[in-house]
């Protein structure tokens, strides 16, 4: 499909195919991911009979070499945690994406934004199933997952000043 200047509203220039084909590609495995996360929260507030917050205790992290800690039987700790690993989704990856994005149209290579999103998909997911889905709430995942993001979104964003220096007169 060819998008002409005037049917997408720019004056200067033709345009011809897809314009975002990696990123584009990837928002359907994370929107599939994030449908994961919001079906647990919906059978979360069923369970619980919870229609808003979650009404959950604080969760307090074990310390080093000792048993989780045992939430009480009347907790919604289950509801915090899925809610929480839905809304930590919610937080990094609308931004990351649309870094990747900015990279793309900038002329970022196919193989480094594949690559990018890959990572950024395979560190939410450590985040969430090997991090906040364990024993309290405390696996290597969430560690690996949290700093794995914010590498993938800081190289992008770098990676995306990059391919802009001469904008700004550098070569």
């Amino acid at each position: 499909m060819s998008y002409t200047a005037s049917s997408i509203g720019l004056n200067h220039i033709d345009i011809v195919g897809p314009l975002l084909p990696v990123t584009g590609a990837f928002l359907l495995p994370f929107t599939t991911y994030f449908g994961v996360l919001s079906t647990r929260v919906v059978l979360q507030r069923l369970a619980t009979r919870t229609v808003l917050g979650t009404d959950a205790p604080a969760i307090h992290m074990a310390k080093p070499g000792s048993e989780a800690p045992t939430p009480p039987a009347t907790s919604n700790e289950a509801l915090l945690i899925a809610s929480r690993c839905q809304a930590n989704f919610v937080e990094h990856v609308p931004l990351a994406l649309f870094i990747a994005g900015v990279a793309e149209l900038n002329g970022a290579p196919k193989k480094v934004i594949t690559l990018s999103l890959s990572g950024l998909l395979a560190a939410r997911i450590l985040h969430v199933e090997m991090g906040l889905r364990r024993p309290g709430a405390a696996g290597i995942g969430r560690t690996v997952g949290y700093y794995g993001t914010l590498g993938v979104m800081t190289f992008l964003a770098g990676y995306a000043g990059y391919l802009v220096k001469g904008y700004w007169g550098y070569k």
